[in-house]
């Protein structure tokens, strides 16, 4: 295991920053999981930690050494792609032996090794077949078992999941959190899916234009998203914005909605322009709550264990998300219910207002 640290990492292509001052402090046996939408540099920034790429300023070091301009061989660190890259000549067990064999391990070792990882990834009775006679799903933990045989200090993972179907998805996500909680190792994944960044991350860091919006835990992020950004990028269905003015205690929202708030809001004047944000499971349908809303339902979307439900109020989009297996007729009128605590509210900027 080893922690990482990187300080003031920069990178531009073509006169284009893709990476900006970026400082980050990652633990010891820390499951880290970078996210942010395309472009945002997170595989970049994989890239550097890697040593396929050189950052065109700051410095990278694992543990009290300096990585910064060290081969991407000599780091003691293995990578995960999202293509598999396996030999297809080679049968499995030769291609978990392949990188041990071409650094000469001795063979006592390899064959060590190799069950250690079949076991654990359950490719004990595939040893001797070929990827083409494998699933998406043993190709991945093939792919997964020649980076543990090298025992590194530090896992990389660039979005390995992308090539399976959804069921798979699921399943190697969890073989992937059960394999950190047995290796302790730091581990570093880079992903577009959030779902994956919520389940697997102790911390999460957002991208955005080179850029970390923030880094916490999936709780913290969800509950507290520090901007805009954040709180619109965590969450499936996106959380609700709403446009508003704060005048004499209240948030004045669309128009003809008034939510009189029980306390102050520091740093915020009469007057000004605020964006008010609820999570789709904190509009509530026929339960008690601090304020009242009606909105007209486009469209109904059941899924099995819960209903989104579609709406607008006054010209802008809402969603619902109950737990209930609810249906409606398009224009039906709703009157719904939200609590003062489920309200995230951000400045004109997008910056989120102080806590109450």
């Amino acid at each position: 295991m080893t922690a990482l640290s990187l300080k003031n990492i920069h990178k531009v292509y073509d006169k284009s920053t893709i990476i900006e001052n970026l400082s980050l402090e990652i633990a010891s046996g820390e499951f880290i999981v970078l996210v942010g939408p395309s472009g945002c540099g997170k595989s970049t920034l994989l890239r550097i930690i890697a040593g396929l790429e050189s950052p065109d300023g700051g410095t990278l070091k694992m543990g009290e050494r300096d990585v910064t301009d060290v081969a991407a061989g000599k780091r003691n660190l293995s990578m995960v792609f999202q293509s598999y890259a396996l030999y297809p000549h080679m049968t499995v067990k030769e291609n978990l032996s392949f990188g041990l064999r071409n650094l000469r391990t001795p063979t006592d070792e390899i064959e060590k090794r190799i069950t250690q990882a079949a076991a654990m990834l359950k490719l004990d009775e595939m040893l001797d077949r070929l990827p083409q006679n494998l699933s998406g799903g043993q190709r991945q933990r093939v792919a997964i078992g020649r980076s543990i045989v090298q025992q590194p200090e530090l896992f990389l993972f660039d979005e390995p999941l992308s090539n399976l179907d959804a069921a798979l998805r699921v399943e190697m996500r969890q073989e992937i959190q059960q394999l950190h909680n047995t290796l302790q190792n730091t581990m570093i994944y880079v992903t577009h899916d959030q779902v994956e960044a919520m389940t697997l991350a102790d911390r999460i860091v957002v991208l955005y234009k080179g850029k970390i919006e923030q880094v916490g835990s999936p709780l913290e992020l969800y509950n507290h998203p520090a901007n805009l950004f954040v709180a619109e990028f965590i969450g499936t269905p996106k959380i609700n914005i709403l446009p508003a003015v704060w005048r004499e205690g209240a948030l004045h929202i669309a128009d003809t909605l008034t939510f009189p708030l029980s306390r102050p809001l520091p740093g915020v004047s009469e007057g000004d322009k605020l964006f008010v944000a609820i999570r789709p499971e904190n509009i509530q349908y026929q339960q008690a709550g601090d304020f009242t809303l009606t909105a007209q339902t486009r469209l109904c979307e059941l899924q099995g264990d819960s209903t989104l439900v579609w709406m607008d109020l006054n010209g802008h989009s809402l969603c619902l998300k109950s737990f209930q297996q609810l249906s409606f007729a398009q224009g039906t009128a709703l009157s719904l219910t939200v609590q003062e605590s489920h309200l995230h509210l951000f400045d004109a900027l997008g910056k989120r207002v102080a806590d109450r």
